[in-house]
């Protein structure tokens, strides 16, 4: 299990607050990951740059130590290296997104 909400619970006000904010985690999650995809696919380093570091924002609130680390070290290496070493990196990280991704739209499902 990659969601974990220890840090997002201590942000969160109350319940329909967590809501809230994984409702938009989910959402950004799901746009940024596409924007990288097209971007890659295009070769638009700058849009990548910015949809990792759109990402490396949220994920310390909700996924544990090692996801949240990989996508920091992912952004800041995408800023210095190819494309085509980010690319790999991303493609690397991927799985474990879209995966992140189903748990949070199955936390979502069950509210």
């Amino acid at each position: 299990m990659l969601l974990d909400l220890n840090r997002a619970k201590e942000f969160a006000l109350d319940p329909e607050q967590l809501k809230e904010l994984m409702a938009t985690f989910e959402e950004s999650l799901g746009q940024e990951m596409a924007i990288i995809d097209t971007a890659l696919s295009a070769q638009e380093a700058l849009k990548v740059e910015h949809a990792l570091h759109a990402l490396k924002g949220f994920m310390p609130l909700f996924t544990g130590e090692p996801l949240a680390q990989g996508m920091t070290d992912l952004y800041q290496t995408s800023r210095q290296q190819p494309l085509d070493v980010t690319r790999a990196h991303y493609l690397a990280l991927k799985p474990d997104l879209l995966a992140l991704l189903a748990e949070v739209r199955t936390w979502l499902a069950a509210l």
